[in-house]
């Protein structure tokens, strides 16, 4: 609290804070304040100090004429918090988001933002955005908000509690492969390889090792062991901005896996070009997306399949349904992958899961009906006694 002090006959007072809603050109808040004379006493200048207070901590006042809007507070929180532990493409969300922000709520100032506007907000976009789409841009917005809170610009969260269903019927949908249709597109790759084209090459490599887009676009040759029969992922191909490369999805994408020596074979046939990208289509470029994914697209299509949204990111998923066909442990299985943990691929596999589990409860079945109609079993009998000599 400030301390009141005589001028010019009368009392006055100061008040001093920090105003989180006017950052400098640093993003700190600046530090302001507000004097208030001619008050007839002493009391009456400690009770001006104490609204002013009041309606500071509770923004109640106009003390700043720079109060940010939804999407540019949105911008200033994501810019400093969430902008350099992130991927490009991940920032792009929250840049979609921010624009998003802009045209719905345009130049309102944040503390006036109901509960309400947000929660009719929310549930116009879950109309036109899958479940999943929805809950992240929910979780952005939650997190932003929380931060407003802390900073006190607003007095609550006003997106807690906030409920939206997504559309789910907007989601493309894959049909998922089977591991003869995976032999039959891997088969035609193989067979209409060109090495003056890599697109057939890249295809096969995601079949065989399970490599994101990024992480085949960006495998150099000095990342191949021929000898030792691995492939070391430590960086994907940056095919949206000028540098060349940039660091993979998440940090346990980092991994080094073994390869078989036919794969090892196709990828030498690519040597004779001398670029340094392995599947470049000169020493510093690569194919985008749009281009394999439309060139896989015919492979379908001459394969005789019809597989939905299939697209190269779905040949990740059919390396997944042949190390599972192989009875490959399932944490083998995420370490080759380079997911964050067992239940990332767990979760993100739960339709195989759902077809492993619907085979084990018939072989238990068939075990316990055979056990059960088995007089004697001289498997169980013998551990039994292998038992009790342990003992």
């Amino acid at each position: 609290m400030g301390k009141p002090y005589r001028k010019n006959g009368s009392w006055a007072i100061r008040v001093n804070w920090t105003d989180y809603t006017d950052l400098d050109e640093n993003g700190k808040p600046k530090y302001k304040q507000k004097v208030k004379q001619g008050f007839l006493t002493k009391t009456a200048a400690k009770k001006w100090e104490r609204d002013q207070k009041y309606k500071l901590e509770h923004n109640l006042t106009s003390a700043s004429p720079k109060v940010p809007s939804f999407g540019g507070y949105f911008k200033q929180w994501s810019e400093i918090y969430r902008k350099p532990s992130i991927t490009d493409i991940t920032w792009e969300k929250y840049e979609t988001l921010r624009r998003l922000l802009d045209r719905k709520f345009g130049k309102i100032p944040i503390t006036q933002i109901k509960r309400t506007d947000y929660q009719v907000f929310i549930t116009e976009y879950a109309q036109t955005h899958v479940q999943s789409t929805t809950n992240r841009t929910k979780d952005y917005i939650y997190s932003a908000l929380q931060s407003a809170v802390a900073d006190k610009i607003i007095p609550i969260n006003f997106a807690e509690g906030a409920e939206a269903k997504g559309n789910n019927d907007r989601k493309l949908k894959i049909v998922y492969p089977s591991v003869a249709q995976v032999k039959k597109i891997l088969n035609y790759a193989i067979n209409t390889r060109n090495p003056n084209n890599p697109i057939n090459y890249e295809i096969i490599t995601a079949i065989l090792t399970g490599m994101r887009f990024g992480e085949v676009e960006g495998l150099t040759w000095d990342k191949i062991d021929f000898k030792k029969h691995t492939i070391s992922i430590t960086r994907a191909y940056d095919y949206k901005h000028d540098k060349m490369f940039k660091p993979l999805k998440n940090p346990w994408s980092k991994r080094t896996i073994r390869v078989d020596n036919q794969l090892l074979n196709y990828l030498s046939e690519l040597k004779y070009k001398n670029y340094k990208l392995v599947f470049g289509t000169s020493n510093t470029t690569a194919l985008t997306p749009k281009i394999v994914t439309h060139h896989l697209r015919k492979i379908l299509k001459s394969c005789g399949l019809n597989l939905g949204d299939f697209h190269f990111h779905s040949l990740r998923h059919c390396h997944v349904a042949l190390l599972h066909a192989m009875h490959i442990d399932w944490y083998a299985i995420s370490k080759r992958l380079g997911h964050k943990s067992l239940q990332t691929t767990l979760d993100t596999y739960a339709y195989l899961m759902e077809e492993e589990r619907k085979r084990n409860d018939s072989l238990i079945e068939q075990n316990i009906d055979k056990f059960l109609s088995t007089e004697k079993d001289t498997e169980f009998e013998q551990s039994t006694v292998i038992s009790k000599d342990l003992k």
